[in-house]
C-alpha cells in the first residue's frame, strides 16, 4: 500500500477534480508484476494501468490500491470489471470513495464476484493523500492550507511593509514544490500590491512539472492590482475577485485574467465573501487551495474557520518593532479560553528555518504521508 501511495504521488497537482491514485499487482509468489498510477483525467486509471502490465499475470494474484476502485462509466471505464475480468483472488483498498457514484458499489461488485477485499490499509494516510477530493465531495469546498514565513516574534514583515526574504533560499524551494502540488494559490490585495509576486512555480531545470503553475486567485475589491503587475507574467490563469461594478475593467488586463464579482462577506465588513470564491475556485476544478496571503487575510480566514492546515515557515530572526506586521491579524478579541487550537503533524528544518505543519483538529483522521 505505500507503493501504491508513493505512485499516485507521482500525478500530484494533475488529476484534479479526479483523485489521485496508485496501484500495484502482487503475484501469488510475491512478486510485483504490475504497476501504474492516474496520471489525469481521461487517461486509464491507477487498476487499468497495473493490470496491462501484469497481463496474465494477474490471475490469483491481488491488487493493492489506495482508493476504492471505481464501478461506473466515466471519461473511463469502470476498473471494478476489469479487475473482474483479471481474475484477482484478492483486492486490499485504502480507503473507501466518497463519491456517491462509487460510494461502496465497487466493493460490492468485487465482493460478489467472489473476490477476497481487505479495506481501510493505510486508511488515514490515504485519506490525507485526497483530501481536496475528499473535502470537495462532502462540504462543495477546497481544502485550504495556510502557508506563511515569520519571524521569531511573530512577524511576516517589517513596518514598510517589506517582507523580502524572510526565509532562506532552501524553504523558498520547498515553497515552490508545495506550490506546484496545489491546483490554486490564492492572495490578497495588500500582497498583490506589495510583494508585486509571480506565484508561478520555479523548481530548475529538468524538473518533471516546472511548466505546471497553479491557477492564480488574488481577492482585490476595488481592482487596485496594475495590468503590468509579475503575476500575469507566469503561464496559467489568474483570476481578479473584484466587486461587480468593476467587471467594466476586464478589458484593461491581459487574456489570461479573468474578473469574477463577488457579493460582500456575511459578516459585513466591506471585504469580499472569502467562501463564496473558494466555492467559485471548486467549480473551476481547484480541490486544493495554498493561501499565501497577509496577516489580515490570514486572520480572516481563520477567523471563518476556512483553514484545514497550516505551513508555518519560522525563520531565525526577530525584528522586535511593535510597528512590523504580524503572522495574524484579526479584529476579533479572543482570551486565552477562546485560543484556537491545531494538531501539530510535523517540525522539521529546511536550512536554517524550521518549518512546523499542522491539521485543523476536525481531521485529525489524516496521517500526513
Amino acid at each position: 500500500m505505500r507503493r501504491a501511495l508513493e505512485l499516485a504521488q507521482e500525478a500530484e497537482g494533475f488529476t484534479a477534480p479526479n483523485p489521485m491514485v496508485g496501484a500495484v499487482v502482487v503475484s501469488p509468489d510475491g512478486r510485483i508484476v504490475g504497476e501504474g498510477y492516474h496520471h489525469a483525467p481521461g487517461l486509464p486509471h491507477a487498476e487499468v494501468e497495473a493490470l496491462n502490465q501484469a497481463g496474465n499475470q494477474s490471475v490469483g494474484a491481488t491488487l493493492y490500491v489506495n482508493l476504492e476502485p471505481c464501478c461506473h462509466f466515466g471519461r473511463t471505464p469502470p476498473c471494478s470489471k476489469k479487475i473482474i475480468e483479471h481474475k484477482l483472488s484478492r483486492v486490499v483498498v485504502g480507503i473507501a470513495d466518497p463519491n456517491p457514484k462509487v460510494a461502496g458499489g465497487g466493493l460490492k461488485e468485487l465482493s460478489e464476484a467472489g473476490i477476497d477485499l481487505t479495506v481501510g490499509v493505510l486508511e488515514s494516510e490515504c485519506g490525507y493523500l485526497n483530501r481536496g477530493f475528499f473535502k470537495a465531495i462532502k462540504e462543495n469546498l477546497p481544502w485550504l492550507s495556510l502557508k506563511m514565513a515569520l519571524t521569531l516574534d511573530g512577524r511576516i514583515a517589517d513596518r514598510t511593509a517589506a517582507s523580502r526574504y524572510v526565509t532562506g533560499a532552501t524553504a523558498r524551494k520547498f515553497v515552490m514544490a508545495l506550490r506546484a502540488a496545489y491546483d490554486a494559490v490564492l492572495i490578497g490585495a495588500n500582497t498583490a500590491r506589495l510583494d508585486d509576486p509571480q506565484l508561478d512555480v520555479r523548481l530548475g531545470e529538468g524538473a518533471d512539472n516546472v511548466q505546471r503553475n497553479p491557477v492564480r486567485a488574488v481577492l482585490d475589491p476595488n481592482c487596485t492590482i496594475k495590468p503590468d503587475a509579475r503575476i500575469f507574467a507566469a503561464q496559467g490563469k489568474t483570476i481578479i475577485f473584484c466587486r461587480e461594478e468593476l467587471l467594466v475593467k476586464q478589458s484593461d488586463y491581459p487574456s489570461s485574467c479573468s474578473l469574477v464579482s463577488l457579493s460582500e462577506s456575511p459578516e459585513g465588513t466591506g471585504r469580499l465573501d472569502i467562501g463564496a470564491a473558494l466555492q467559485y475556485l471548486l467549480e473551476q476544478g481547484c480541490q486544493k487551495v495554498l493561501c499565501e496571503g497577509g496577516g489580515q487575510l490570514a486572520g480572516s480566514l481563520i477567523d471563518a474557520g476556512l483553514v484545514d492546515e497550516l505551513y508555518w515557515f519560522v525563520a531565525p530572526k526577530m525584528l522586535v518593532d511593535k510597528e512590523a506586521l504580524p503572522v495574524v491579524a484579526s479584529a476579533n478579541a479572543r482570551l486565552m479560553a477562546d485560543s484556537i487550537e491545531w494538531q501539530i503533524t510535523g517540525a522539521n528544518f529546511l536550512g536554517d528555518d524550521l518549518l512546523i505543519s499542522a491539521l485543523n483538529p476536525r481531521h485529525s483522521g489524516y496521517t500526513q504521508i
